[in-house]
């Protein structure tokens, strides 16, 4: 398929994309192969990638986004994206009726599968990305035979998230407009340039730290071995004596030889120079991503490590869920249903249920006590506390009941007291 220079037309470009819906490609199809850059990042470096997103007239967020993946290949990083991540993704979610509240099972169970998990967790890469362009096909399973959903996400350096272009190449001329094809989803995110942006410079000093702590051993971790002589006839054999000196630890020198070992390896105290330093930019990553330092910090406690995970699952794995809701309920939903599946963002909405904030104890000491003064449904509490309700006990009080009618609560909770 050829593409004018610049702009490709909107006619063109959902014919070249709708194409998906018949062969199953993508939009991505149409990008051009190349590679990222895996140079070494420095302070000018993010500055650049930052003028070239800010661009008035062109911005490009190729430099940017090969920044971020070049920070994300970090282990602390890397752990406290996988902590706020696991915060919302680990918690139970349902599609519910919006008049009634019910829940729906035939929507639950279509979102209950690999594809929406998927989905999820590119929202959450929007937070550290800034943006997300996603589009939904639909392939044959090569085993079932049956169609499903396949998430597809479109390269972040390819992306120019302000006039919603797709770059053919991520520096060239040619794009499309990504809004034009079938079934796109366009997540951005409130922040500037994503959540890591204000940590980049800790990365980069970090690395820097690290690197020339690594030089520091590899000059002065081994001591270094002089000898002085006043035969210069025997300098080579010293000399070769020396390195074998450096392997086995020991050596036959000649008459008059003077040897020193100069231990260099705390020399200048490298645990403050480096590795104070390498913590200091530890606790400053820890902070913007998951609320303290102390979930990835050895020397935390647990009280304050406790007091820092409700931080996280209160406060901000709260504000991410939000976040997801609201892009589920207004973007997704329109979409599947414009697929021909049964949802309706006018009728269901999709949530994450709060209840699993609280203990199973707690809740069943709440809905004890409700018991008291409210008739609960009995399945409603069979199904919630997983329990075998069969029936109502009678305590001699009151005439036996027919099971199939809504017992007193009273009655119902005998059997657990």
């Amino acid at each position: 398929m050829s593409f004018k220079k610049r702009k490709v037309s909107p006619v063109q470009a959902v014919q070249a994309i709708s194409t998906a819906k018949k062969t199953d490609e993508s939009i991505i199809s149409t990008i051009v192969a190349e590679f990222k850059d895996r140079t070494r990042k420095d302070i000018q470096k993010w500055r650049k990638a930052m003028t070239a997103a800010e661009h008035p007239t062109e911005p490009r967020w190729g430099l940017m986004q090969d920044l971020i993946d070049d920070m994300i290949v970090d282990g602390h990083v890397e752990s406290v994206l996988l902590i706020r991540d696991a915060a919302t993704l680990n918690h139970r979610f349902y599609v519910a009726d919006i008049t009634t509240g019910d829940q729906l099972d035939e929507q639950n169970l279509l979102l209950n599968k690999q594809w929406f998990y998927k989905f999820l967790e590119d929202c959450l890469d929007a937070l550290v990305h800034k943006y997300n362009v996603i589009q939904l096909i639909t392939e044959v399973d090569p085993i079932t035979k049956e169609d499903k959903i396949k998430v597809i996400t479109v390269p972040y350096r390819n992306v120019s998230i302000k006039d919603q272009r797709m770059y053919l190449e991520a520096y060239g001329d040619k794009y499309v407009n990504y809004m034009d094809a079938p079934n796109v989803i366009e997540i951005n995110h409130r922040s500037k340039f994503g959540i890591i942006n204000s940590i980049i410079p800790n990365i980069i000093w970090k690395r820097n730290a690290m690197q020339a702590w690594a030089e520091f051993s590899e000059k002065f971790g081994m001591p270094l071995i002089t000898a002085t002589t006043a035969n210069r006839n025997d300098i080579k054999r010293i000399e070769s004596m020396l390195r074998q000196l450096g392997e086995a630890a020991q050596a036959v020198m000649p008459h008059g030889t003077d040897i020193k070992i100069h231990d260099l390896a705390n020399a200048g105290n490298p645990v403050n120079t480096y590795e104070k330093q390498i913590r200091l930019h530890d606790e400053q990553i820890s902070k913007p991503i998951v609320g303290s330092a102390t979930m990835t910090d050895t020397a935390g406690n647990r009280s304050q490590t406790e007091v820092h995970e409700r931080t996280l699952d209160d406060k901000i794995a709260t504000n991410d869920k939000r976040f997801i809701s609201f892009i589920v309920n207004d973007q997704l939903f329109p979409v599947l249903q414009a697929m021909g599946l049964p949802f309706d963002n006018t009728k269901m909405k999709f949530v994450f249920d709060e209840t699993e904030a609280m203990s199973l104890a707690a809740h069943w000491k709440m809905v004890n006590e409700a018991s008291e003064k409210y008739d609960l449904d009995p399945e409603w509490v069979a199904k919630t506390f997983n329990l075998p309700i069969i029936g109502i006990k009678n305590t001699g009080n009151e005439p036996p009941k027919d099971n199939k009618k809504s017992p007193k609560a009273k009655g119902l909770f005998e059997n657990f007291r």
